[in-house]
């Protein structure tokens, strides 16, 4: 963890030098380059066709039979995407939450859960496959320190989000879908060029600001070409941490409880936070039919304090933009680096071509959590004691990747193939030491009920060690797909991935949220998945496909931590579900799904109007999820029995006329379990761990509706104007959590509201300058996205939403092909 000071060194460290190094490249090239390239613009007239490798080689958009969003470097400028929230929210089926808002998700705002079309789990290995080109960079959810990593969106060639399994291609990771973020290549003929600069304000909150650029090209040309980029943003922060007056609550309801009376600002817009990335890649045609790309990319990123605010302490639960506040007594800060290394291989051996990508992902994620109102409720019976106590994690990573894949080349003939084999051992180790204040320990203990939670701490006030907590993940697999044919126009499917999986955990636990005892264990086991893939496709033209598929997806299982269920602050949970002390499952098995959809492209209108729609049904057994333990704060991983996920998505373009373009995404999902599944062997009443009809997306419908006009003909520059809308329906039924009849619920915990986003643009084009206005959130809605609390027995509730309402320039320059 750094503070603020040093993070302002930092940030000069890593970014000015970096810049430096693209503002120091030859201008002459540029130049030349410049001269020879025109305007583009996002409304082509017709629309822009788009060139994916969603299935393993280079394939049009609408040839394939695959429901995927394709999102261009020009889509992310047009609708000012900056983030991994900003790009899940424009796929349909997607849903993307920032859940480190309590205890259990160790209130770090990096905490993130991701789903594709319903298949959403707080547990194990991630649903969604999060690739970085041909890497994986997946994180496991070993316990509340473990959060997820995402590549900043610049200098990407496009980003790919595949919906429903991928698994015959893509592994075990991709059992709901998978994101692909694809990078450029290194220049062999032509230089290319890319360069952002903007600055914002939020209301309520301080300014933001980004720099970056990209450059690359031949170095000789036709045998050795590079690209080299470099970025720095710092978003500003609009919480604030405050003081508050204790003696003065509420305790009304999730939005009106807790203290009211502010007294003092500790920190002023807080939530501030910075990224800085570097890229470098290579290419080198060592023969005509053989080249050699290696590639780095390292990204760091600091956040220095939570966006989770207190809704009671925030105009009494109706919360304003600048009048967001927390009243933690110490920040919650993240540093989160990262580095992506590659070496790929691609060579063409006339019939056949050749892939061999070697990696290695390396992560060191570590960061502070405040822990105060969590530990003083435990100990003293009240969240508002404020004797300091915090949390420190660690979330370490070491991924060793190869795959090797051949495929055909003639995609003339009616069989084409692609067969591989992927190996990797990836490595996940997380940390925990909670320490508490010192008057905790000479207070009578809360719990008088109950045998209490002892406090004999280790050296340094220390009630928690956790050191080591690692699984590795060893496997090996083999995998093909081919596409045969039977007409011109009709083309069957086939695939399959049959894996060996060989997991091995290790943890050592100890101090008073272990009893006072020492865990320490071994653990190990192996899985054989087979997953396949069937597929029907009639193309009768080239504007016009139809395609129906059968896919398998499938999770590894894990472990669970021991002794949870001797914690004595669990006790009322664990009889809750009807379970024993020594009861709770020590691991968790792997769960599946069989995806159905059908689904058609068609372009029309002599290619102004492109509609991409489709339908699913899922079907999942032995759903992974975290049962919360509502009475201490902690969780474990069971298996949920079987859920069904049903729905539709579409993705439609239309140029109108020369100069207009509109666009639609959006989509229905409908998941929820169908039965109802008990943790023990005891029938407690209202004991189950889920109940049949409780959600698991509880909300239904989707919408992202764009209009983009530019008025062509100016000479000095073209002016264009933009708006995006999107909504999402209000929540539709329980989820497990918010059900009565489970044995752990909290039914306090209000239903996710409708929203409704607006964002602006207007500018103008000239050349390969781009200059324009934006307000993004415009509404300055602030939705209770998500609420929580740490505990059932808590009057102490914790909100997050939106950024408010943020005005603000940019200028992007690009060139070249």
């Amino acid at each position: 963890m750094i503070d603020s000071r040093q993070s302002q060194s930092w940030s000069h460290r890593i970014s000015l030098p970096a810049l430096a190094v693209l503002v120091a490249l030859p201008l002459t090239a540029l130049a030349q380059t410049v001269a020879q390239t025109s305007a583009t613009s996002t409304a082509n007239y017709p629309l822009e066709e788009i060139t994916v490798t969603a299935t393993r080689r280079e394939e049009r958009l609408q040839d394939i039979p695959v429901s995927v969003t394709a999102i261009t470097p020009v889509q992310m400028d047009a609708q000012g995407l900056r983030s991994i929230d900003d790009l899940m929210r424009l796929a349909p089926a997607v849903t993307f939450e920032r859940v480190g808002a309590t205890a259990d998700n160790n209130f770090n705002d990096e905490n993130t859960n991701i789903a594709i079309r319903g298949i959403d789990s707080n547990a194990g290995s991630s649903t969604t496959g999060i690739y970085v080109d041909d890497t994986p960079i997946v994180t496991r959810h070993l316990s509340f320190g473990t959060v997820n990593a995402f590549p900043v969106l610049f200098d990407l060639d496009r980003v790919e989000v595949l919906r429903g399994p991928q698994g015959t291609l893509f592994g075990a990771g991709s059992e709901g879908g998978t994101v692909r973020f694809i990078t450029p290549d290194a220049g062999l003929i032509d230089y290319s060029g890319y360069f952002r600069d903007e600055i914002s304000t939020t209301a309520g909150g301080d300014p933001s600001y980004e720099t970056a650029g990209a450059i690359g090209g031949p170095i000789a040309d036709g045998v050795l070409g590079f690209r080299v980029s470099a970025s720095f943003r710092q978003d500003g922060g609009y919480v604030d941490r405050v003081t508050y007056d204790p003696n003065i609550l509420i305790a009304n309801g999730p939005t009106d409880s807790g203290p009211t009376q502010v007294t003092g600002t500790t920190y002023k817009d807080a939530n501030w936070q910075r990224t800085a990335t570097v890229r470098a890649a290579l290419k080198w045609a060592v023969a005509d039919n053989l080249t050699v790309s290696p590639s780095f990319y390292y990204q760091q990123l600091y956040i220095n304090d939570t966006s989770v605010f207190w809704p009671s302490l925030s105009n009494n639960g109706q919360p304003t933009s600048g009048d967001l506040f927390n009243g933690a007594n110490a920040p919650t800060s993240s540093f989160d680096p990262f580095y992506v290394s590659a070496v790929k291989i691609d060579w063409n051996l006339g019939s056949v071509a050749l892939t061999s990508n070697t990696s290695y992902f390396s992560r060191g994620q570590h960061g502070t959590s405040n822990y105060t109102p969590y530990v003083d409720l435990i100990y003293l019976g009240t969240p508002y004691a404020n004797q300091v106590s915090t949390a420190y994690f660690t979330d370490k990573q070491r991924n060793y990747n190869e795959e090797i894949r051949l495929q055909s080349t003639d995609t003339s003939s009616p069989l084409t193939w692609v067969a591989g084999l992927f190996a990797t051992n990836m490595y996940e180790n997380t940390t925990e030491i909670i320490t508490a204040g010192e008057v905790i320990a000479t207070v009578p203990q809360f719990f008088t009920t109950a045998p209490g939670l002892p406090y004999t701490p280790l050296p340094g006030g220390v009630i928690y060690y956790q050191n080591p907590y690692s699984e590795t993940d060893r496997q090996v697999a083999l995998y093909g797909q081919l596409d045969y044919k039977i007409t011109s126009q009709i083309k069957l499917t086939a695939g399959v991935r049959a894996a060996s999986d060989n997991t091995f955990g290790r943890v050592y636990f100890t101090g008073p949220f272990e009893g006072g005892t020492v865990t320490a264990g071994n653990n190990s086991f192996t899985e054989h998945p087979v997953t396949p893939k069937f597929g029907l496709a009639y193309q009768p033209n080239s504007s016009s496909l139809f395609y129906a598929t059968a896919a398998k997806g499938y999770r590894v299982g894990g472990f669970n931590t021991p002794g949870i269920g001797l914690d004595p602050l669990c006790g009322a949970s664990v009889a809750a579900l009807g379970l024993t002390p020594t009861g709770l499952p020590s691991q968790y098995n792997s769960d599946s799904l069989w995806s159905y959809e059908i689904g058609n492209k068609q372009t029309l209108l002599d290619g102004h109007l492109q509609i991409d729609s489709s339908a699913f049904y899922i079907d999942w057994s032995q759903v992974q999820q975290a049962i919360f333990l509502s009475s201490c704060g902690l969780e474990f991983t069971a298996n949920t029995g079987a859920a069904v996920s049903k729905g539709f998505d579409v993705d439609m373009r239309y140029s109108v006329a020369r100069g207009l373009l509109l666009g639609l995404q959006g989509g229905y999902t409908d998941a929820y379990y169908t039965k109802t599944v008990h943790a023990g062997t005891t029938d407690v009443a209202n004991s189950a761990v889920v109940t049949a009809g409780d959600k698991l997306a509880p909300v239904p419908w989707t919408a992202d509706v764009s209009a983009e006009y530019y008025l062509p003909g100016y000479e000095v520059a073209e002016p264009y104007f933009r708006v995006d809308y999107q909504y999402s329906a209000s929540q539709s039924g329980l989820t497990a959590y918010q059900d009565p009849a489970n044995g752990i619920h909290d039914a306090t915990i209000p239903g996710t509201p409708a929203t409704k986003d607006l964002s602006l643009r207007a500018g103008f084009r000239r050349g390969p300058l781009n200059v324009s206005l934006f307000g993004s959130n415009v509404l300055n809605s602030l939705p209770a996205l998500t609420v929580s609390r740490d505990t059932t027995f808590s009057s102490l509730y914790y909100e997050r939403s939106w950024r408010p309402r943020t005005l603000g320039l940019t200028a992007t320059y690009r060139f070249g092909p």
